[in-house]
């Protein structure tokens, strides 16, 4: 395995997740309520027999450390899979949204679900699940052209 399309392709899904985790931090702040993530690591803490704040309030600090560290963790394993998953003439934008679809597919409609940490995605509304997926095709995306860009010296391909 090229370890330059690897690192690429983390470095990708971590850009991609830093500006997600930007965004539900910034929707926290607009809203006064605690982000998707936010619910979903509780209900993980939860499940583990940990103590959790009050549904409604916003994490502090240490909380939104642990959130976003986990994210972003998860985003670094999704970037090393994307690249040990395709190949090099994986073209950028096929092999990034198939890639983003099902990572969403998986984390959202089947992961989250059957470890009891998120309501099933088809219980979610129209919006919702469009955002969703749009999220995660534009993290397949980025993870793509990370991984395209490191693995080439000329232009990546599209």
């Amino acid at each position: 395995m090229n370890r330059r399309r690897v690192t690429g392709a983390v470095a990708g899904a971590l850009l991609a997740g830093l500006g997600l985790s930007a965004l539900m931090m910034a929707g926290e702040k607009k809203t006064g309520k605690p982000s998707e993530l936010a619910d979903l690591e509780r209900r993980a803490a939860d499940r583990l027999g940990r103590d959790t704040p009050p549904a409604d309030r916003l994490p502090d600090v240490g909380e939104q450390t642990l959130t976003q560290g986990g994210h972003l963790l998860l985003s670094a394993i999704a970037g090393a899979s994307y690249a040990a998953a395709t190949d090099e003439e994986a073209a950028i934008i096929s092999s990034g949204i198939l890639f983003g679809l099902a990572f969403y597919g998986l984390a959202h409609w089947l992961a989250g679900p059957l470890l009891g940490v998120k309501e099933p995605e088809w219980r979610s509304g129209g919006r919702t699940i469009a955002m969703h997926a749009v999220n995660h095709i534009a993290f397949g995306l980025a993870t793509a052209a990370g991984a395209a860009i490191a693995s080439t010296s000329g232009s990546p391909r599209s």
